[in-house]
């Protein structure tokens, strides 16, 4: 049964058509990886977003990394500048991604990406000139407290002077930390300070209360040199504010008693966001095309929904893939998680500590990578739902085969490799157990694979940006 299920997977194009067919009209599409540094991993999902791009009409890449590194790509695809000064290419394009790991996204697979976006939104423009149909690239994460803050403040100094010097007293409240979130987070946990919880709601609010003047006022000065539309900026600006809130909360809880409860609380934080984040870009994109077609990008960890795995069932987490079914509605989201067997990955011993090229174990005997390693012949994926109907909103997922899933619901250890590999502990700093087919509507599994080649080097030892911690502990998914 699971050997006849399988389809071969390759990089023809027609290798995708039963994956992207069982995609249907889903308007949320999350592709996993199984590891941050599989070169297949990024590959096969630049196609497959490629495809759901042009045949599916999704208009936004949203993926795993901060807000302000990722929006450098943004403008670049749209065509319009940065700080007065235009961005060349796609691999300076790239260039705000500074801290550990580099590697996720200043990859060998990025600038190809990075420039088909570019030019399918050139010509997009030229071809139909409409606007709602280009593609927008945003980043999900919240570890830029600093840059974020900055980043609202340089707006409101530019259209509102005076509301940039109330915000900025109330960012200040961070200043008597210094630059390191490690510092604030410590005081706020013992209650050694008072924090800024109320601070940052503070200036979220604000921006949004003014959100229908700015844009209005902006649009009437018809300001030269920005290069994209005043509703654009100000939604820019809104969702730095968000991420200055949530990575707040996010630091305040993160110096809990025990592991377990770190975990939890940050885990929470942290997928919340990332779920608030799509959110507001479905909201944001859906004034000029309504029911905005979302793809999102993160680690299966996060993508897979969490109920169907040990971190949720046996720790209570969450993740981004549970949040967007609760959300969206399960059957208007399509989960695609991304497996290997064998091979090697690219991954760092410790934090900050260069990239390197490690051979991984063979699969755990029993895993699902194990079992679906031997299942197939070549590269392979599993449909285990498709999603039906003609309207967003009104889709009906249809399981593929009830015996199937059953087999892959079987609770089985699955492995999970972040930035961080160590092999020497690889159960349980790698492993956990899942049931797939309540996780994933898709798998894929690689027989082998390669580490992804960075574009650069780590600047080892450097510490962190502006004190801000870089991943999640302790493996960084």
């Amino acid at each position: 049964m699971l050997k006849r299920s399988l389809r071969p997977l390759a990089f023809a194009r027609s290798a995708y058509d039963p994956m992207v067919r069982a995609v249907g009209n889903a308007q949320i599409v999350l592709i996993g990886d199984g590891s941050h540094g599989t070169y297949e991993f990024y590959a096969h999902r630049a196609n497959i977003t490629q495809r759901l791009i042009e045949e599916k009409g999704f208009v936004a890449v949203a993926v795993e990394a901060d807000w302000p590194d990722a929006f450098r790509i943004n403008r670049y695809i749209h065509g319009g500048d940065l700080k007065g000064q235009g961005v060349k290419n796609a691999r300076d394009a790239m260039k705000d991604f500074e801290r550990f790991p580099k590697w996720m996204w200043k990859n060998e697979v990025m600038p190809g990406f990075v420039q088909y976006l570019r030019h399918r939104n050139d010509s997009v423009m030229q071809k139909a000139g409409d606007y709602s149909a280009k593609v927008s690239f945003f980043g999900l994460d919240l570890y830029s407290l600093h840059r974020s803050a900055e980043e609202v403040l340089r707006y409101l100094n530019r259209i509102d002077p005076e509301g940039a010097r109330a915000a900025r007293k109330r960012y200040n409240c961070f200043e008597r930390f210094g630059e390191d979130t490690t510092h604030y987070a410590l005081e706020a946990q013992f209650g050694l300070a008072k924090t800024c919880h109320k601070e940052v709601i503070q200036n979220l609010q604000s921006l949004l209360r003014n959100h229908q003047r700015y844009i209005e006022e902006q649009l009437s000065i018809q300001e030269r040199g920005i290069g994209t539309h005043p509703a654009e900026e100000q939604f820019v600006a809104e969702m730095n504010a968000l991420l200055v809130k949530d990575a707040e909360e996010y630091y305040r809880t993160m110096m809990e008693e025990d592991t377990v409860s770190w975990n939890l609380s940050t885990a929470l934080a942290r997928d919340d966001h990332f779920a608030r984040v799509v959110v507001d870009i479905a909201h944001h994109l859906g004034r000029r095309n309504a029911d905005a077609k979302i793809v999102v990008w993160a680690h299966n960890s996060h993508i897979g929904d969490a109920r169907a795995t040990d971190m949720g069932r046996r720790r209570g987490e969450i993740n981004i893939g549970q949040r967007c079914r609760e959300i969206f509605g399960g059957d208007n989201v399509f989960n695609l998680g991304f497996l290997t067997g064998n091979g090697t990955v690219t991954a760092a011993y410790n934090w900050d500590e260069p990239a390197r090229l490690m051979a991984m174990n063979p699969p755990l005997q029993g895993s699902i990578e194990q079992i679906l390693n031997d299942a197939a012949d070549t590269d392979a994926f599993l449909v285990m739902n498709e999603v039906h109907g003609e309207d967003v909103g009104k889709t009906k997922k249809v399981e593929v085969s009830p015996d199937l899933s059953d087999f892959l619901n079987r609770p089985r250890y699955q492995r999970f490799i972040g930035v961080i590999h160590r092999k020497m502990t690889e159960i349980p700093s790698h492993y956990s157990r899942c049931s797939l087919a309540d996780q994933y509507d898709a798998v894929a599994v690689l027989k082998q694979s390669r580490g992804i080649q960075p574009l650069e080097r780590e600047d080892i030892w450097k510490g962190y940006h502006k004190g801000e911690i870089d991943e999640t502990f302790p493996f960084g998914y």
